[in-house]
């Protein structure tokens, strides 16, 4: 997608907006620290390109052990221009729901790279369980009794037919 700012929403997540808060509070906390005040200002920048259309760093993959985003992008931040970025946000473009709407870019987390942590946080955030395509999750059904699709799937013994139980209605607590 070639997007300019008139034809791109821009949405932040209130997950995103946490994740600069504990950046935020890491500068408060030590006004000191270089490297956590030029972290905060260059996921700023980043997300401000963002919003301007910027095409981010690359799509991601889908792995077998992080949550599938394969419909997401990823854009590094570079806090310090001599080390390699310790942080990403991930983000994706939501296709219109009208013919003649427009894209809407959901920016989903900012966080540290180390150990998929941003990654699995975006996962987390999307509702999306590690190991499942999208493929997949888009054939489970919505939860029964009290047990989730992914819980069924998991627990129904590979081969073994499951027979559905009838779905409750959703009760008021």
């Amino acid at each position: 997608m070639g997007s300019s700012r008139r034809d791109l929403d821009f949405e932040v997540s209130p997950g995103v907006e946490q994740d600069l808060a504990v950046l935020n509070d890491r500068v408060r906390r030590n006004p000191q620290d270089v490297r956590a005040r030029n972290l905060l200002q260059a996921s700023i920048n980043t997300l401000m390109e963002l919003r301007n259309g910027d095409p981010g760093t690359k799509r991601l993959e889908y792995l077998p052990s992080y949550p599938d985003l394969s419909d997401c992008r990823t854009s590094y931040i570079r806090a310090d221009p001599t080390a390699k970025p310790s942080h990403r946000v991930v983000w994706r473009d939501v296709p219109p729901h009208e013919p003649d709407g427009v894209f809407c870019r959901e920016i989903i987390a900012v966080g540290e790279r180390a150990n998929g942590r941003v990654y699995h946080l975006a996962g987390q955030r999307l509702g999306r369980p590690v190991g499942f395509t999208l493929a997949e999750l888009s054939e489970l059904r919505e939860p029964v009794a009290g047990r989730s699709a992914v819980t069924q799937r998991l627990t129904t013994p590979a081969g073994a037919e499951r027979v559905d139980e009838p779905a409750a209605s959703p009760a008021g607590p």
